[in-house]
């Protein structure tokens, strides 16, 4: 009786996939066919080609959500109600830290923000303490015993927020779904998940907050923004969290169309770490650039922790093999999206087993090191856009002892990137 009843409340707010044979009334055909060889998919609503996507002469499917499961023409789906059907502690926040004036004042209107069911942008900066202000209002969204999703298009930015929200709120069901082995699904009201899981949910929840909701793969992706409008209620509050928005969302700040809090300030108090250029002024092919040689020895022998951003996973495993050939004895390893062993190899420089990390961009944002300083090489790469750069520049610098962690790029030529990264930096560092 017991299984039975949790695997009513699992379904609670889920969009699942069924058969024809299922009895249930409210089951509803997953394709539909439209006129001129188009059919709409009703799990993820994108329209594509019948006969570019067939299987069979009868038989075609969604290459949209794949990553799902494949869903065709012969499959149902089922949405089930959201019941909000949860214990509701009359004190959830078990947190005790506390907040800086610019940060109480933000956590305010964010209760407030949630109380008028609204949507909302809060602008910070790498390292401001953003997931802290949120604590009020998900404490009070708790209270009135509704549903709540953190939501971030990647998986890293998950698994780092999961043990914080279970410590900060350790008598509430905290859940966490994602596509590379997360935990078993399970009802809870606090669900943590990518933002493709958001696709398997059907007006199920009140409360939703988009981490890093300028990065990909959900910037100016259709499916993910359908993903979103979906699993909330009609009724809902949607907050996104950003420390480099987006043009678009910029655009939707300058025209009054989206209400935003900017925070500026890191938690410490202190200026972001403003980068310095470097003109690559001689490459030899094959060999390490001397003066990024010369950079790292002098951190090497310092003892001094560092990120090297690349562009590419063939130069982030070149410039390893050259470091191993010049610095034998420094501590260092590569890491990019692709590495089996990515997990173990930043958890082992979170760990300080290793000096140096030579990455890709994948460690640009929602990974947090202590006392680490920052080096982009081929700054000026079409792969490095302004807000990329200001995410990589935002690994540095994150506590208050070493808040002078220095962030250098190295390029052949200064960009348009380059410096609209160094200036955004500078005009937050000023503006009060």
């Amino acid at each position: 009786m017991g299984d039975n009843l949790q695997e009513t409340k699992d379904l609670s707010g889920r969009l699942i996939v069924t058969t024809k044979d299922n009895p249930q009334s409210q089951k509803f055909p997953a394709l539909i066919s439209l006129a001129n060889d188009q059919f709409r998919c009703q799990r993820c609503q994108m329209v594509n080609c019948q006969s570019t996507y067939s299987i069979t002469s009868q038989l075609f499917y969604c290459p949209e959500c794949l990553v799902l499961g494949r869903l065709t023409n012969q499959d149902y789906l089922i949405a089930y109600p959201e019941q909000n059907d949860f214990v509701v502690p009359p004190h959830p926040l078990t947190w005790t830290g506390t907040l800086t004036p610019k940060q109480h004042a933000i956590s305010c209107q964010l209760c407030q923000v949630q109380m008028n069911k609204q949507e909302h942008l809060v602008w910070a900066v790498t390292g401001s303490g953003k997931t802290e202000m949120l604590f009020a209002m998900l404490a009070q969204a708790i209270r009135q015993g509704e549903r709540i999703a953190l939501t971030a298009p990647r998986v890293d930015v998950c698994n780092e927020l999961y043990p914080r929200i279970k410590a900060a709120f350790r008598t509430t069901g905290v859940s966490l779904l994602h596509g590379q082995g997360a935990n078993h699904y399970y009802y809870s009201q606090i669900l943590i998940c990518t933002v493709h899981q958001l696709l398997k949910f059907r007006a199920a929840f009140d409360l939703l907050i988009l981490d890093e909701c300028d990065s990909y793969p959900y910037v100016n992706n259709p499916l993910l923004h359908q993903a979103v409008q979906q699993a909330v209620k009609k009724r809902h509050t949607l907050i996104y969290l950003s420390a480099t928005p987006s043009p678009e969302y910029q655009q939707q700040i300058a025209q009054g169309q989206l209400n935003y809090s900017l925070l500026n300030r890191r938690f410490h108090g202190h200026d972001l770490p403003e980068p310095q250029f470097r003109l690559i002024w001689r490459q030899r092919f094959n060999c390490l650039n001397k003066q990024l040689l010369h950079s790292i020895t002098t951190l090497y022998q310092k003892q001094q922790r560092f990120l090297l951003f690349v562009d590419s996973i063939k130069q982030a495993e070149f410039i390893s093999q050259l470091l191993h050939q010049e610095l034998p004895n420094l501590q260092q390893t590569f890491v990019h999206a692709k590495d089996p062993l990515r997990g173990q190899k930043v958890q082992a420089f979170r760990d300080n087993q290793w000096q140096a990390l030579v990455t890709t961009t994948i460690l640009e944002r929602g990974v947090t090191f202590f006392n680490i300083d920052v080096m982009v090489w081929q700054a000026d790469s079409h792969r490095f856009n302004a807000q990329t750069l200001i995410q990589i520049a935002g690994r540095a610098g994150r506590s208050a002892e070493h808040s002078d962690n220095q962030v250098i790029f190295f390029a052949k030529q200064y960009t348009l990137a380059i410096d609209q990264a160094i200036r955004q930096i500078r005009r937050l560092n000023q503006d009060e």
